[in-house]
């Protein structure tokens, strides 16, 4: 029998995701101060691509602990293997 994953669990402080999400935030910030000083587009659009990536980054560093933190220990060892696999199937396809 598969054990029961939490309907609500507790996370450490994701370090990684916090220092991508300052730095898309801080991106953003510029995009704003951008735009209201009118700057040219093809600028503001080179800014946003780096907060669009920031996010990018975020989102794959949280699929990959919840996979490792949240769904590996509640599967049996013999199928940790598709963990992995998985991870990196969905960071191909996410980039």
């Amino acid at each position: 029998m598969a054990k029961k994953i939490p309907d609500r669990h507790k996370h450490v402080p994701h370090r990684e995701t916090l220092v991508r999400i300052k730095r898309a935030s801080g991106h953003l910030r510029k995009v704003e101060t951008m735009v209201s000083d009118g700057e040219e587009c093809i600028e503001l659009l080179q800014q946003l691509s780096a907060v669009i990536s920031a996010l990018e980054s975020c989102r794959i560093t949280l699929l990959q602990d919840h996979f490792s933190s949240c769904i590996a220990p509640a599967i049996s060892s013999d199928s940790k293997y598709l963990i992995a696999e998985l991870e990196t199937v969905i960071k191909r396809a996410l980039r």
